[in-house]
């Protein structure tokens, strides 16, 4: 290799990691992934029209993701999902997810809004305090230690150690059995 090739092989390696630092390479992924999704999503949806043909991408997901979000608790987890990735402003991401889970641009928005009436939470707060998600988690970790002081919530043998145990596995009680709903959020 000639020392021309081996300046233009540093100089690459250099701006490739200067650009991966700033996360200016990461953020051009992200946008190239989003714009490949809303070309094939375009596409998708003219032949859909045109051929009546099934669209590729829309409509892709899976039988599990399905069948959740066909349920009111399956609907809100995107909701908040979406609503999480735009507050992030992890736009791309954004654009990536909803088709990819087969739901509507806007879709979360009424979501939201029909969750927040039916729980008294003002939507319009400043948006800079957190995502909703945020309130929710840290509304039911409030209820939760509150359940553990009053010795309701359910313990882990002191015997038994944490680690010999798949967290991921343990489930805790739906929100609709948990004492009229979900429990109070967070933050108002």
């Amino acid at each position: 290799m000639d020392d021309y090739a081996r300046e233009m092989m540093d100089l690459k390696t250099l701006v490739t990691r200067t650009l991966e630092k700033n996360g200016v390479l990461a953020k051009i992924r992200a946008e190239l992934r989003a714009s490949v999704f809303e070309a094939i999503e375009e596409e998708d949806k003219i032949i859909e029209k045109e051929e009546g043909l099934p669209p590729a991408l829309l409509g892709s997901c899976n039988d599990r993701a399905k069948k959740l979000h066909a349920s009111p608790s399956g609907r809100l987890l995107t909701s908040l999902i979406c609503e999480y990735l735009d507050w992030a402003q992890l736009n791309h991401t954004l654009k990536v997810y909803l088709p990819e889970c087969n739901l509507q641009k806007d879709f979360w928005k009424s979501e939201l809004k029909e969750f927040s009436s039916k729980n008294g939470y003002d939507l319009n707060r400043n948006g800079d305090s957190g995502p909703l998600l945020l309130d929710v988690l840290e509304g039911f970790l409030k209820y939760e230690n509150l359940s553990q002081g009053r010795g309701t919530a359910r313990r882990v043998p002191e015997t038994v150690s944490l680690s010999n145990i798949e967290t991921r596995n343990i489930r805790r009680p739906s929100s609709s059995t948990i004492a009229g709903g979900l429990p109070p959020l967070g933050r108002c």
